[in-house]
């Protein structure tokens, strides 16, 4: 897919998002609830809590990229979605990508993905590509500088791809319509301090809809928030709730609803500033 360098102008994507939240489409999807085959229905999994599948954890730091988008804005379409797709190409093993759709009644809008629109800070226009907590698009005369964008976009990846993180780590069961889930963080040669969120995320790419500007029709999305375990910003931890440095939790997704062979598992950890959510590291789980 080609990638848009040039100067892109905003146009009619140029309003906060906080105005033009439509209802969610998944606000009746009950895989957000505890199921009963649930090894830990009320999620208070605890690192040594012996009812938890044994995590694996890899001290691999990933870069976590967010696309702000929606299907009904023209410079998500015509920069936004490819622009995201070809930096995920050409930073495959050091980005988690997390198409972020909010506004303008897009179907793929969900608490989730509301939140993290809404953590954002600065101006709040979309197309918007975060790597980490910082914004990656540059403006110039009122519209995007393409080149420039891509180039801090990738200067961002690198650097947070680099930086020693606390290591992640996920067990993902496929059982039919369910897909069971212990995931985990361990501080690994690093310090936790402060207040942290872990969140899993079911993710699922291969969504077939109409993206305004887009330059073909019906796209696909992909790498699409469909719920959590525990809300946007997940569960929430300090140091004093570690055991040996770990903390893991339990967690069955209901995946009637969705096509189960293009979903998947993604584990973000969060830590909390002041309101707050600065993104810490990520891996994904098929």
């Amino acid at each position: 897919m080609m990638l848009l360098a040039g100067a892109v102008t905003l146009g009619a994507c140029n309003k906060t998002d906080n105005t033009t939240a439509e209802p969610q489409s998944q606000s009746n999807n009950p895989s957000n609830t505890n199921d009963p085959n649930n090894n830990d229905p009320n999620n208070t999994g605890g690192g040594n809590n012996g009812s938890l599948t044994p995590l694996t954890y890899s001290k691999k730091t990933n870069a976590v990229m967010f696309e702000i988008t929606s299907t009904g804005c023209p410079g998500c379409g015509s920069w936004g979605k490819p622009t995201f797709a070809s930096l995920i190409s050409s930073n495959m093993n050091n980005v988690v990508p997390i198409a972020v759709h909010i506004k303008y009644g897009d179907p793929m809008i969900t608490a989730e993905s509301q939140a993290i629109g809404d953590n954002r800070y600065g101006q709040r226009y979309t197309p918007q590509i975060w790597v980490g907590d910082e914004n990656a698009v540059v403006l110039t005369g009122g519209g995007i500088d393409g080149s420039a964008s891509i180039q801090k976009a990738n200067e961002l990846i690198a650097t947070d791809a680099t930086t020693e993180q606390p290591a992640l780590a996920a067990d993902v069961k496929k059982d039919g319509s369910k897909i069971n889930v212990t995931y985990g963080v361990k501080f690994i040669d690093v310090v936790a301090d402060g207040e942290y969120g872990l969140s899993c995320y079911l993710m699922e790419n291969g969504i077939v809809y109409q993206q305004t500007s887009y330059a073909a029709n019906p796209a696909t999305h992909n790498h699409v928030i469909r719920t959590s375990a525990a809300g946007a910003f997940g569960e929430s931890f300090t140091s004093a709730d570690l055991t040996d440095n770990e903390k893991s939790w339990a967690h069955t997704f209901d995946i009637s609803s969705y096509n189960a062979d293009n979903v998947y598992i993604a584990v973000v950890l969060w830590k909390k500033d002041g309101t707050r959510y600065q993104v810490v590291n990520a891996t994904t789980i098929n």
